[in-house]
């Protein structure tokens, strides 16, 4: 598959209020002592399951995730709060397979002279508007510096009924860009339970193709 039209948004969070979200057996990952929480907005094309041909529908949606970056048994990865997505059977897949918290959303996405405008709006009423300019492409991130810390991630960790599940995936390391943001009204990180204050650090990034593995039970 590959994932486009991605913009990063972070905010730093108190690392002990985010470990007491987390499911037992995982712990919070921190960058110089700071937690991190991100709101990830993309496009999910190409899709096929590993092994079977592309089903129609299911190939291309829009999705939205909150995340969080954790560590278990030393192998650092992300922890998903909730992941929106446009494609109903996709988030019934996602649920099945990989124990994720798939939310069905409607998405109004769209891009005019270089402006790109991301809506979301679950049926319960929560939603989330974004719109956003790509800069200049940014040096590739090194190991250590923060940038690497927020994007660089292989690793997913998912957990049902007290087991936890590690899924691992493979793609090029991120080319990030500078993202200017001129607009944002979320209600998807307070809906999972954080607040968040100040404007977030923001990256767009270049396209990547990506594979992924099913998920196997470590706890």
């Amino acid at each position: 598959m590959v994932w486009k039209d991605l913009l990063f948004m972070h905010w730093k969070v108190d690392a002990a209020y985010l470990q007491s979200l987390l499911p037992p057996g995982l712990e919070v990952d921190t960058h110089a002592g700071r937690a991190w929480v991100g709101l990830v907005p993309f496009t999910m094309d190409r899709v096929r399951l590993r092994g079977l041909p592309r089903v129609p529908g299911f190939t291309c949606f829009h999705e939205c995730n909150v995340r969080t970056y954790v560590r278990c048994d030393g192998i650092p990865g992300v922890w998903f709060f909730s992941l929106d997505a446009a494609n109903p059977l996709a988030v019934w897949t996602a649920r099945l397979v990989w124990k994720l918290n798939y939310v069905f959303a409607r998405f109004r996405v769209g891009t005019e002279d270089g402006l790109c405008t991301y809506g979301v709006r679950r049926p319960g009423g929560e939603r989330s508007r974004m719109q956003w300019r790509v800069g200049d492409p940014l040096p590739p991130s090194e190991p250590g510096t923060l940038e690497h810390f927020l994007t660089e991630r292989y690793c997913l960790y998912s957990a049902s009924r007290g087991r936890v599940w590690r899924g691992m995936v493979r793609h090029e390391p991120w080319t990030l860009c500078r993202a200017e943001v001129p607009e944002l009204d979320d209600e998807l990180v307070r809906a999972a339970g954080l607040e968040v204050q100040g404007p977030p650090l923001c990256h767009a990034a270049r396209p990547v193709h990506v594979h992924g593995w099913p998920i196997k039970r470590i706890r």
